[in-house]
C-alpha cells in the first residue's frame, strides 16, 4: 500500500509518499491548485504506482475537501485535524 499526504493550500499543494514499509517513494513536491497541477500530480503517483486501488490518499478536512473525498470514493481519505493532533510522525 502507498499513502500520500496532501498539505492544502489555496493556490498550491505539497504531497510526498511513503510505502506501508515506511520507505519514502516520493519527497514532498509542489503543484498546483488547477488542472495542471492534479495532472501533475496524477502523473507523479502512476510513475510510483499504476495501480490506484494500492494507493491511499490522506488531507486534511476543509470545506472543499469533504466535496473531494465524497466523490473520489476510497482513494481519498479525509484526516480530521481534532483526531490526530496528538499523533506524532517520525519518518526517521
Amino acid at each position: 500500500m502507498i499513502y500520500v499526504g496532501i498539505d492544502i493550500a489555496k493556490l498550491n499543494h505539497f504531497a510526498p509518499a511513503i510505502s506501508s514499509d515506511g520507505v519514502i517513494l516520493m519527497e514532498p513536491f509542489k503543484f498546483t491548485n488547477d488542472g495542471d497541477g492534479f495532472s501533475l500530480l496524477e502523473s507523479n503517483l502512476t510513475s510510483i504506482c499504476d495501480d490506484k486501488d494500492n494507493i491511499i490518499i490522506g488531507l486534511e478536512s476543509t470545506v472543499h475537501c469533504n466535496a473531494l473525498g465524497h466523490c473520489a470514493g476510497k482513494l481519498v481519505r479525509i484526516i480530521w485535524k481534532m483526531m490526530t493532533d496528538n499523533v506524532e510522525f517520525n519518518l526517521d
